[in-house]
């Protein structure tokens, strides 16, 4: 069976579980911090789940992943933890994705998140992401889209690329300060940096340091 083959037979099972359940297909894209055109794209074949996406289906929707992939229910059976390459996500958390930040609004505020990554626990630590903008920063490998991971912290070692706070926007450049200005560089020769000095009327707030980045080109 082919991968669309694959999706499609997912898209059905996933399809069945749901309404099965009762849910319809928003209360199952909130129940898992998603869309709910996510969740029709699953259902009709275009969408390939994440693993992190088939627990929480399969969670929500009370039947094994081995169901909603066509697999062979006996799998259940083999202890996977013990093959090589394979790392159990023990302990998952809810990383928060930091959408526009409202003027006044606390940084951290909830009404400022888009959504949740689930990530696992024992993976490198990472307290929030925040979805790349533009193409500023391609010569470090992160693209339009891209989840980009980050420590908080409000101090970074030069050349670190960080998220930073200008007033109310966020932005992701690689940081270099010095006594009388700071400089945020992107990763890409078509952009100039941008350089902030002390009588500049701007507030800049170092947010965290990055930790790690997720893409889907890499699925």
């Amino acid at each position: 069976m082919n991968k669309e083959d694959l999706l499609t037979d997912f898209g059905k099972r996933l399809k069945k579980a749901r309404t099965d359940k009762g849910m319809t297909q928003q209360e199952l894209a909130e129940a898992i911090n998603t869309s709910k055109s996510m969740i029709s794209g699953y259902e009709n074949g275009k969408n390939d789940p994440a693993r992190s996406v088939l627990i929480n289906l399969s969670k929500q929707l009370g039947v094994s992943i081995n169901y909603l992939m066509g697999w062979n229910e006996e799998a259940e059976d083999i202890d996977i933890s013990k093959i090589p390459g394979v790392i159990m996500p023990i302990k998952l958390k809810k990383i928060p994705i930091l959408g526009t930040i409202a003027c006044g609004e606390p940084l951290f505020a909830e009404q400022n998140y888009e959504g949740y990554f689930i990530l696992d626990k024992n993976l490198p630590g990472a307290d929030f992401c925040l979805k790349a903008k533009g193409d500023s920063m391609i010569e470090a490998n992160i693209f339009e889209r891209d989840l980009v991971f980050f420590k908080r912290t409000n101090d970074v070692d030069n050349g670190t690329i960080a998220a930073v706070l200008i007033d109310d926007e966020a932005t992701l450049k690689r940081i270099n300060k010095s006594e009388d200005m700071v400089v945020l560089q992107p990763c890409n020769r078509s952009y100039s940096p941008i350089i902030i000095k002390p009588e500049d009327d701007k507030r800049v707030l170092i947010l965290g340091e990055m930790v790690g980045v997720y893409s889907e080109r890499n699925k």
